[in-house]
């Protein structure tokens, strides 16, 4: 399977897809949607504000093209690295440094074929954080993460961390912490301004 950003600039081979994968997530906090407006891409979002993600293992992902556009943003000093593709602003991924979870936003597999996770993943499993949606959230979201959202995952990460599919990141250095380019760090103020022009 090939993802790639909007233009094509950014190239990457997931020689395992679909295996190992818990499936299609949605997320609708307000951290995701500042992300996504932060790059002028809340097309991507769905009606209700949620990003979604696709989880593979960071091991299992090849670069194969456009590394030099990948850049990463981090809303706070802790926060999720995210990273998305300079060329067209198109998100990729989320990543925690040595945790086996690289969240894949799902503009990355459909922008050649539309239908492309419809067909091989079906519906949407996990919808979470849904006190944060833009009016309402489609059945089912929970508030929080509630246990159905809990036992989607929990296996897939436990099984990474049991097999070490962490390791090998394409988006940290060797040593597993570093990022493969400085994060940029939104300021207090960057942050606020946006989640206040969202009305969080």
């Amino acid at each position: 399977m090939q993802i790639q950003c909007e233009c094509g600039t950014f190239r990457a081979q997931l020689p395992n897809f679909p295996r190992n994968t818990p499936g299609r997530l949605a997320c609708y906090c307000d951290d995701c949607q500042t992300f996504a407006h932060h790059l002028n891409r809340a097309d991507l979002l769905d009606s209700a504000g949620g990003t979604e993600v696709i989880p593979v293992y960071p091991a299992e992902i090849r670069i194969e093209a456009g590394r030099e556009v990948l850049r990463c943003l981090r809303l706070s000093p802790e926060g999720l690295y995210r990273w998305y593709a300079s060329c067209c602003n198109t998100p990729v991924a989320n990543t925690r440094a040595g945790f086996p979870w690289a969240g894949l936003a799902h503009r990355v597999f459909t922008v050649k074929d539309p239908s492309y996770l419809d067909r091989t993943l079906g519906a949407i499993k996990s919808r979470i954080m849904g006190r944060y949606a833009r009016g309402k959230a489609p059945s089912g979201t929970a508030d929080k993460i509630d246990f159905k959202g809990f036992i989607t995952v929990f296996p897939f990460i436990a099984k990474g961390l049991l097999t070490g599919k962490a390791k090998r990141s394409p988006f940290f250095a060797e040593d597993g912490r570093t990022p493969i380019v400085p994060a940029i760090v939104l300021s207090l103020q960057e942050r606020k301004a946006i989640r206040q022009r969202l009305g969080f």
